[in-house]
């Protein structure tokens, strides 16, 4: 006869609550029920899994080794029940995001994390990119969410996030060595990094005039190290470079009213599912129902 999750189940209840009469307190059993699904694992293994201390149940070194193998199987079987329990509900098994990469990543998987722990039965499926398009994404990606900083009309929108940008370069590069304010004429004459998409069929790119000198990159990490090697200047998030400017390998360009912009994040739905509670909570994660914060 093999070993049931049953079995196993009982062995992990008697060890977490420290005796057969709790454990068959909590499972609703008789404690001869404990004992015997007990027994029935010992003589399975042919070695014994339990030994008392004083009125207490301890895991032998053989018991702590074969339960610590069986505890992924637990948890596994125990997030097929919660599964099968949501589907029948109507609930989500699969939910796909596209966030693009001016989110934060510590509040991106703050939220995966705190989400993944209220609906472990649900497979969050993340994309990120470069100035994603969600009318691509939801076409091409099956997205049911994205986080961009590209809005559209056709889906519901909702604005969650100002990110402060700033021109910035290397203490030595000429544009920081300048006294004074800087000019437009002055940045078109240095090299610029720009950060492009390219994860739709029409590339989106940072903004700049047509006569700028540029370096085009497809992230932002490419974009500050390109700037932290003194060869050009850029437009930056600020919470991405914040320790660059804190320690002064980074400084600020002298540029009128801060030499910053704001770059909008929106929360875009594919479509508005108030039966779907798993949904309804992560948009609420991603600040669906909070005033637009500013970083």
């Amino acid at each position: 006869m093999k070993s049931t999750i049953d079995q196993w189940e009982v062995l992990e209840a008697v060890v977490q609550l420290g005796s057969f009469a709790a454990a068959a307190s909590k499972m609703n059993r008789s404690q001869s029920t404990i004992s015997y699904a007990i027994s029935r694992l010992q003589d399975q293994f042919k070695v014994p899994l339990l030994e008392l201390k004083g009125r207490k149940a301890h895991l032998t070194e053989a018991g702590k080794a074969l339960l610590a193998d069986a505890e992924p199987l637990l948890l596994g079987f125990r997030a097929l029940e919660q599964r099968s329990v949501s589907l029948a509900a109507g609930g989500e098994t699969q939910i796909a995001i596209s966030v693009d990469s001016v989110y934060p990543d510590d509040r991106l998987f703050t939220i995966l994390a705190e989400f993944t722990r209220l609906y472990p039965h649900v497979h969050a499926r993340l994309h990120r990119g470069t100035f994603l398009s969600s009318i691509h994404e939801f076409s091409n990606f099956g997205a049911d969410l994205c986080v961009v900083g590209i809005p559209s009309r056709e889906y519901l929108t909702k604005p969650i996030l100002d990110i402060r940008i700033k021109a910035v370069a290397r203490p030595d590069h000429p544009l920081a060595a300048a006294k004074r304010l800087l000019t437009r004429m002055d940045l078109v004459q240095q090299l610029a990094v720009i950060i492009e998409g390219a994860s739709s069929p029409e590339p989106k790119r940072q903004p700049h005039v047509p006569s700028q000198r540029h370096l085009a990159v497809t992230s932002i990490e490419s974009a500050i190290e390109a700037v932290r090697s003194g060869m050009c200047f850029g437009w930056l998030p600020v919470h991405r470079i914040s320790s660059y400017l804190e320690s002064g390998e980074l400084v600020g360009l002298r540029l009128p009213m801060g030499g910053e912009r704001f770059s909008r994040v929106y929360l875009v739905l594919k479509e508005f599912d108030s039966t779907s509670r798993e949904k309804n909570h992560l948009t609420e994660l991603f600040g669906a129902n909070r005033e637009i914060e500013v970083l």
